[in-house]
């Protein structure tokens, strides 16, 4: 299999070279400075395993002419421009991996219904050094049809990421399931992008505990206008921080932010944190600007919600001049 991942970041790295190491003929698209170091050294791969695979890396796109498999995995600001790049490709498949609602009607748009797969991932990763990717969270992929029928490209796409050792599954609802990713992920990216703390610490902070659930519950109130049931999904255990009480939700998180710490798994962040640190314009937009929208046409109240959103674009709106 042929595979393109544009936007060879940190997560782009980790598929990458894990897809690599497993022997499919993969392509990196991805800024000069790390095109140089994997040319020059390889690609580095730490956290969950180490090791170092040899993988073809270029920052030309339009040297890339085939793709059975393109992964997109730019930040969700750079999604116009990324895909103008790519417009002389015609893959078989196209799924991306990128944060918010409405990844996918751009790959519609430029490539058709047809290739379009769904996907959502909370592999959690970040760059070392140029040439070096540390998986930081090695968690659950998940892929499915658009209209969530079974398909032999579907079961080829799997079996690649399980040769890679890369755990993955098809949800019943390839929709529900992103809708599960985002209700999770809005809260730690947005809790450490304002505290400027790890996903670990954030948890066990009864306070922070009590915002992730408040925001949990308002996006999880406004999927259920549009039919979506959150359902649970391997690595994210949503139905409790939904459905029990508020305080016992509250416990449940403290007890993971305890056992990730008690494990050494205090190395995950998240990017708006590192965009945040940097002075980089974040993906708030991609993650909450959907879900505001929704929730005015809705009349849902979601204080929690707007908080962040707006505390978070207001941070932007300075890290835009």
């Amino acid at each position: 299999m042929k595979i393109v991942v544009l936007g060879a970041g940190a997560l782009g790295s980790v598929y990458g070279g894990y897809l690599a190491e497993a022997g499919n003929d993969v392509t990196l698209v991805a800024r000069p400075a790390n095109v140089q170091a994997i040319q020059q050294d390889g690609l580095r791969i730490s956290g969950h395993d180490e090791f170092v695979v040899r993988v073809r890396a270029t920052s030309d796109v339009r040297t890339v002419t085939e793709a059975d498999l393109l992964l997109v995995c730019v930040r969700a600001t750079d999604t116009a421009q990324a895909l103008a790049d790519v417009a002389h490709l015609r893959p078989e498949m196209v799924a991306s991996f990128q944060n918010g609602l409405r990844k996918d009607d751009g790959l519609i748009a430029q490539f058709g219904p047809r290739p379009v797969l769904g996907a959502a991932s909370i592999v959690g990763a970040r760059m070392v050094e140029p040439g070096h990717a540390r998986c930081t969270l090695f968690a659950h992929t998940w892929f499915g049809e658009l209209d969530n029928r079974e398909s032999p490209r579907l079961s080829a796409v799997v079996a690649a990421w399980r040769r890679a050792g890369l755990p993955v599954e098809v949800p019943e609802s390839i929709q529900a399931a992103e809708w599960t990713k985002l209700a999770y992920l809005l809260p730690v990216s947005a809790l450490s992008g304002l505290t400027r703390l790890p996903y670990h610490q954030i948890l066990q902070s009864p306070d922070l505990a009590y915002l992730f659930v408040q925001l949990v519950r308002e996006v999880n109130h406004i999927a259920l206008t549009h039919n979506i049931r959150l359902p649970e999904l391997t690595g994210i255990g949503i139905r409790s921080l939904i459905q029990s009480p508020f305080e016992q939700a509250i416990q449940v998180l403290m007890a993971r932010g305890g056992a990730l710490a008690a494990s050494g798994q205090t190395d995950i962040g998240s990017n708006m944190l590192y965009d945040l640190l940097v002075g980089r314009r974040t993906e708030i937009e991609a993650l909450a600007g959907d879900l505001m929208r929704y929730a005015q046409d809705a009349g849902i109240p979601v204080p929690a919600l707007s908080f962040v959103y707006r505390a978070i674009r207001g941070i932007d709106y300075w890290a835009q001049r």
